[in-house]
């Protein structure tokens, strides 16, 4: 392009060139959404790019950028986003255009944080408070800007501006009265409590940042792949064949009449269900109608909308991106840019048709999979909904990739009851001003939208299926027992049914140790070859019983380990694990014992009995253990109100089967819940008044109620090249080469991770501030194979 000056806004690229190409980006980016008043978004969002870099034309940041010269000067932000807010508003004003939202405030506080965070409009420390504390500054950096055209030193931008009718030297002149407008009009924002700001905002905000991250990265964007609507058929056919048997049946005649709805769905209706109980394909089911309503979308609304397939947890994650990468595979798609994982461990790989033999530098790799530049994403409850509901860069910055979108969120009772408030709102907001179709699927329906208000519209007769799938019979005892008692109860179970897999899932990492330590000791009393495989830490009772210990105390290469191992047939199995074990796990055992916890959990625990209805009916055992002190297990972990509602239900009956409790007794539970349960309102006004420096305090998926620190364990021959590699990076003066050598084996080095209590640290080795470790010569002290790390009330005992 043509520049008009000798700027830079990087060191390898001109101010002039990085501005347009920033404007254009977003643009782009903005044509192709489907979404209201598209054409004046795009013409905003253009002027967003055209200006969000003004002032580094600066002498102060030039020279920064040329010699390192270091001043506050330098800083671009604020003066920018002042330009910002004169070009939208002279282009409103021109163009007679009045709109509900004040555009012009939103593109100041978008370009004001572009470089960081959102933080809150008011208060001491808000934007608006910061609007005359940065006065001075920014009137230096304008005579600044002044002087360099009247001196015709080759730092101005007039020429360029005056291409897209935008007079520099008018802005100059009219600095101060600017700055009036924009403190009257942010002062406005906040009471107007206008929830409409928020999104326009994350909108606006996520365009810029995604342009400005792929124009300063140099990043490539591909074109999306074409994946055939009738994938899910063909790979089901090709791998289940024609005939169904059992509970084959019943999966697919769900299957079917989700599919048989694609045709006749009111596309005006955003919002769906799929209600099925546990192990009834879901996921198959799911990602099907996706793809169909997908073509249709095409078809009839002129756009392509992406799938983004959600979960709360990572194990789900892993084990429901390789169905959809293998039903994928049936045609040959096997890219990124078709189908991409993301979470904080996603491998930075990055590959599409037109690169298999080209390796994409590893900074382009991280920007495309964190901008979810993919037809299919498969990620967490936690990148999802801290996309939509966010203050953070990092995490808005995929918003608009967001837009337009079928997503699937699964298990989705798995959100705290106290955000189906705000998740409504925005839910809604997402769906019906987005142009984005959200399915929710569960067994556990929870009441975010009223079916009877017409806020959601189911796709499947779920009292039909809830009826028919009948693998369990629910016992209930809510006596309190201690957990020394149940220790020779649960002895006295295993003796007394000889055939059976037991499972028994206790609340505390503390309890589970406890009671696995007793039952290995039993079975050492009755067996003398019981053999340890040290690679795994599976304990081998004689050929013909494995007794596995799962808990989030062992690192997850040897969890991933023992479940892959507890998936083969041809022994007995008794395991003793905590809540982990609910997370989707496919595995299937004939008894469960289950230590107190809300009703969800209980129906997510019993889904690992005869999961395939393979066995006659299980038997899922509801407990409710104490410690010696008298308090009950379950309230250490759990939510009171999750806790007394389930309570009120379970007493009332000592037993029933799984299609009473899974469809009548979970209903009841979320109807309590929402008479009950406190929804938090705080949130909707940080959000409404753009406060958004608090909602990282607000809005917690999951509440850590302990500090933890995490801990490498240094195990075996893999992880101790892991560590070499860790500490070569560390000894790395380059952040930026740093935090890219980290991310090459990020994946690999979490795989040695587990997060523990500070409190029960004790004295294991602190590389920096988030990380310990356990050496090779501290694992015997620190770490068993079986139950994983040793506490300190533990270690002490060992020393002894």
């Amino acid at each position: 392009m043509l520049s008009y000056s000798k700027l830079k806004s990087h060191p390898s690229k001109s101010l002039e060139e990085h501005l347009l190409n920033v404007a254009c980006n977003c643009e782009s980016f903005c044509k192709n959404l489907s979404i209201n008043d598209k054409n004046l978004y795009t013409q905003i969002s253009f002027f967003i790019g055209l200006c969000h870099d003004f002032a580094k034309s600066t002498t102060f940041f030039q020279e920064y950028l040329n010699d390192g010269k270091k001043s506050q000067l330098k800083n671009h932000g604020f003066l920018s986003a002042v330009f910002g807010y004169y070009v939208v508003k002279n282009y409103l004003s021109k163009n007679n255009i009045s709109f509900d939202l004040d555009l012009s405030s939103l593109t100041y506080l978008v370009i004001l944080r572009h470089h960081g965070d959102f933080k809150n409009i008011s208060g001491t420390s808000g934007e608006l408070n910061k609007v005359s504390l940065n006065h001075d500054l920014g009137e230096k950096q304008v005579e600044n800007i002044k002087n360099n055209i009247k001196n015709n030193n080759g730092y101005d931008l007039r020429k360029f501006y005056e291409t897209y009718d935008i007079n520099l030297n008018d802005f100059i002149n009219s600095y101060n009265d600017i700055l009036d407008e924009i403190e009257e009009s942010l002062d406005d924002i906040i009471f107007d409590e206008n929830i409409e700001n928020y999104f326009t905002l994350i909108l606006l905000y996520s365009m810029l940042i995604d342009s400005d991250k792929i124009d300063a990265s140099q990043t490539e964007l591909f074109n999306r792949p074409n994946i055939p609507s009738d994938i899910v058929d063909l790979y089901k056919m090709k791998k289940f064949g024609l005939k169904s048997e059992g509970i084959n049946c019943i999966r697919e005649k769900a299957y079917h009449e989700i599919n048989q709805k694609v045709p006749i769905l009111d596309l005006n209706k955003h919002i769906y269900s799929i209600d099925l109980p546990t192990g009834s394909g879901k996921t198959l089911a799911a990602f099907n109608f996706a793809l169909k309503l997908k073509k249709r979308i095409q078809e009839e609304k002129n756009f392509n909308p992406r799938i983004i397939y959600s979960l709360p947890f990572l194990s789900i994650i892993d084990q429901n991106e390789k169905v959809i990468r293998d039903v994928l595979h049936t045609d040959g798609i096997k890219d990124t840019n078709a189908l991409l994982k993301h979470n904080y461990l996603s491998d930075m790989k990055y590959t599409t048709e037109s690169n298999h033999n080209k390796e994409l530098n590893l900074n382009n790799v991280r920007i495309l999979i964190e901008g979810w530049n993919s037809e299919i994403i498969v990620t967490t409850f936690i990148q999802f909904f801290y996309s939509l509901i966010s203050n953070k860069n990092r995490s808005l910055r995929k918003f608009h990739n967001m837009v337009n979108s079928i997503i699937i969120l699964d298990e989705i009772q798995a959100v705290p009851y106290k955000y189906w408030n705000i998740l409504n709102i925005c839910l809604k907001k997402l769906a019906n001003e987005f142009n984005c179709w959200i399915i929710l699927m569960t067994a556990t329906q929870p009441l975010i939208f009223s079916e009877e208000n017409g806020e959601i519209l189911p796709l499947i007769s779920k009292d039909e299926y809830f009826t028919v799938f009948n693998r369990v019979n629910y016992n209930f005892n809510l006596e309190d027992m201690n957990l020394n008692d149940f220790k020779d109860f649960i002895i006295d179970e295993i003796v007394n049914n000889p055939e059976k897999d037991i499972m028994i899932v206790l609340n505390t990492i503390q309890s589970s140790k406890d009671v696995y330590t007793y039952i290995k000791e039993r079975f050492e009393d009755q067996y003398e070859n019981i053999i340890v495989d040290t690679v795994n830490g599976i304990v081998n009772i004689s050929d013909t019983i494995n007794l596995v210990y799962l808990s989030t105390n062992i690192i997850p290469k040897h969890r991933l380990s023992r479940i892959n191992e507890l998936k083969k047939e041809g022994k007995r199995k008794i395991i003793i694990t905590t809540q982990l074990i609910e997370a989707g796990v496919d595995i299937s055992v004939d008894i469960i014992y289950r230590d107190l916890a809300p009703i969800d959990s209980i129906i997510q625990t019993a889904g690992r009995c005869n999961r395939n209805n393979e066995k006659i009916k299980g038997e899922v055992n509801v407990i409710s253990l104490i410690n010696d002190k008298g308090r009950k297990f379950s309230r250490m972990v759990y939510d009171s109100i999750l806790l007394s509602s389930t309570i009120d239900l379970l007493k009332k009956q000592e037993s029933c089967s799984e299609k009473e409790f899974n469809l009548i007794t979970s209903q009841e539970y979320n109807k309590i819940l929402l008479k009950n349960g406190s929804q938090d309102k705080n949130l909707l006004k940080i959000i409404k008044e753009l406060n958004l420096g608090k909602i990282s305090s607000d809005f917690k998926l999951i509440e850590e109620t302990v500090e933890k620190i995490d801990v490498f364990v240094n195990f075996d021959e893999e992880s101790q090249l892991l560590w070499e590699k860790f500490n070569d990076m560390e000894k790395c003066e380059n952040n930026f080469k740093k935090k890219e050598l980290f991310l090459k084996i990020k994946a690999e080095f979490y795989n040695y991770i587990i997060s523990i209590s500070s409190k029960k640290f004790g004295s294991t080795n602190i590389c920096n501030d988030w990380l310990g470790f356990i050496a090779p010569e501290d694992i015997a002290r620190k770490y068993d194979i079986e139950t994983g790390f040793i506490f300190e009330d533990d270690e002490e005992a060992f020393i002894i």
